[in-house]
């Protein structure tokens, strides 16, 4: 109760200042990173309930506040936490606009690799993983499609005097239940499609948001001076990390490949339990049926061999 009047009382003095105030606008960046980079039960199950809508299909648009809120505080508080102070050994040779920027640049991609690479796994990761998989599934059945379906149909109607109708047309329907993308794979394209991340923040917002978070003017006016310098430092730091970060892009590696082939043998043990075998069919149809269920088997033993590397490693 007393929090909340707390905050109430906060924004009624803040709105004389300024009408479009919002005091849970202002808390939600911190609020972003905390539910990002905390792998408590209750932290993850709010950021769950915060991504995905009621039909437990991801939300773009929640997706893109919580990036924008993560790089926002990240970079800001680290701007305001070093109050001009940028004597650390990389950044000599650079202006204090500079160095602050590049400081507030490499926390962020610190941060954020330590989250997304974390050897441990969490939500945000499994999230990246899952997703991911299923839109490279779907755009490969896409491209699949493309080459065994469409490009034949193309090819058979361009030829003149209807002599593509003479051609056979193969096992078109056995290859199309293959090939037909789910509900979800089809949301997360679309997903994919109109979400995109945030863009940095520029000096000029990185100095307003200093200042609104009481931060000295001397640094939001330094910072807002910042120039292209600062790509140095971030590629010496990059260098410096890449050691230990590189082991745990390959890990990501491996387990994004598992999940990959996992999709694609459920996919085709999905179409081969859900249809009658074809024994009395075309040859092409059981051709097709019986070198699916081969993909099927290698997938899933190259996933359990991706899924073994990852957890030993």
């Amino acid at each position: 109760l007393y929090t909340s009047r707390a905050f109430l009382t906060l924004e009624g003095i803040s709105l004389q200042a300024d009408p479009d105030f919002s005091i849970i606008q202002s808390c939600f960046p911190y609020v972003a990173k905390r539910l990002i980079g905390d792998d408590s039960p209750r932290s993850q199950q709010a950021l769950r309930d915060l991504i995905y809508s009621s039909d437990n299909n991801i939300n773009a648009d929640k997706i893109s506040d919580l990036a924008d809120g993560f790089t926002k505080y990240t970079t800001t508080t680290k701007i305001v936490s070093q109050g001009g102070n940028t004597a650390t050994e990389n950044e000599r040779q650079l202006s204090s606009a500079d160095a602050m920027g590049s400081n507030a640049a490499l926390t962020l991609a610190k941060d954020s690799a330590d989250i997304l690479l974390a050897p441990e796994g969490n939500l945000v990761q499994n999230l990246l993983i899952e997703e991911s998989a299923t839109a490279v599934n779907a755009n490969v059945k896409d491209a699949l499609r493309e080459i065994l379906l469409e490009n034949p149909e193309r090819i058979r109607s361009s030829l003149p005097l209807g002599l593509g109708n003479f051609l056979p047309k193969g096992p078109v329907d056995e290859v199309e239940r293959f090939l037909t993308k789910s509900n979800k794979e089809h949301q997360v394209q679309a997903l994919l499609q109109k979400l995109s991340l945030p863009d940095p923040p520029s000096p000029s917002e990185f100095g307003a948001m200093i200042r609104s978070m009481g931060g000295n003017s001397s640094t939001a006016s330094a910072v807002e001076g910042m120039n292209v310098e600062e790509i140095a430092v971030v590629w010496k730091a990059f260098r410096e990390n890449a050691p230990i970060y590189g082991p745990r892009v390959a890990r990501i590696g491996g387990k994004f490949a598992s999940s990959l082939l996992d999709k694609v043998s459920e996919n085709i043990e999905g179409v081969i339990s859900s249809t009658d075998d074809p024994a009395s069919g075309m040859l092409s149809e059981q051709l097709v049926r019986t070198s699916a269920k081969s993909i099927s088997s290698a997938a899933k033993t190259t996933s359990q061999a991706f899924r073994t590397n990852a957890e030993q490693s």
